[in-house]
């Protein structure tokens, strides 16, 4: 076993000292979802890597003010990564953004990979969490997640289809709640699995640009609907990669306590009862 002790916080190192890495999670979307460890994390940073949609919602809030900021491009991750070992080794603080948090799907991993590898493991790195799109989502549905439940990207980039199909049949069968990133990527398939072992009836929800407003990348902006798993192929249509599909359980409800007629997607933890009353 390996223990250490954790940094209270965030900080530029002192001059002459190596730099730092920091892979920081933004949130969904909007500046209001970050933490405040992300904002203090962001002002300590001499240069920042960011996509150009994450720029824009950062430029919002003046952090970015005062340091070097480069747009992160997929097509660059290794020679990216390599430069920022280079400024850190220097002395620098480099901070790298990741949407929602670096550990759902994220850029941590390659990171520390390449920290490894390629840097001869003298990077210091701290990972800072944020609200995963799961969780933006959640809160906007209502309370689909109380239960157990099981994130699976649809994305084959990095991976086989059959794999993505084994494990949707597995976590299906298991009776968690799914969630699903990269939804807009086939999305009828994954449907048609997950409906060899669960009913018809359960809900499925499909949001696009979580947190995002009319910011993001579907036309239509931030949107939400509900459907049923046995109408979800026909009447859900998912637009962009920022497309996120809940399908719920046996147990999961869709309720109107409000009196407002918006509908709470829910999934409750143990005792069903009231659902039953």
């Amino acid at each position: 076993m390996t223990e250490w002790q954790t940094a209270a916080h965030v900080t530029r190192p002192m001059d002459g000292a190596n730099g730092k890495l920091l892979v920081v999670g933004i949130g969904p979307g909007r500046p209001d979802h970050l933490t405040q460890a992300a904002r203090e994390a962001i002002k300590a940073a001499d240069t920042v890597y960011a996509a150009s949609l994450y720029q824009e919602f950062l430029d919002e809030t003046g952090l970015l003010d005062d340091s070097t900021v480069i747009e992160s491009s997929r097509n660059a991750k290794k020679r990216q990564a390599r430069e920022t070992f280079n400024r850190v080794q220097s002395g620098e603080t480099v901070l790298h953004v990741s949407g929602g948090d670096p550990n759902v799907y994220g850029k941590s991993d390659l990171l520390v990979a390449l920290a490894e590898t390629e840097a001869d493991g003298e990077i210091p790195i701290e990972i800072v969490p944020g609200v995963t799109a799961a969780l933006g989502g959640a809160a906007l549905l209502g309370a689909p997640l109380s239960n157990d439940f099981c994130t699976i990207s649809l994305s084959s980039q990095r991976r086989e289809q059959a794999e993505i199909d084994e494990k949707l049949a597995a976590a299906t069968r298991a009776g968690f709640v799914l969630v699903l990133y990269n939804g807009w990527r086939s999305l009828p398939e994954a449907l048609s699995i997950v409906s060899e072992h669960r009913p018809g009836s359960v809900p499925v929800a499909i949001l696009e640009d979580v947190g995002r407003g009319d910011r993001g990348r579907n036309p239509a902006g931030e949107t939400v609907a509900i459907s049923r798993l046995a109408d979800a192929a026909s009447e859900l249509d998912p637009q962009t990669p920022g497309t996120l599909v809940v399908i719920g359980t046996e147990a999961s409800r869709v309720l109107e306590p409000a009196g407002d007629g918006r509908p709470f997607f829910v999934t409750p933890r143990g005792d069903t009862t009231p659902f039953h009353q």
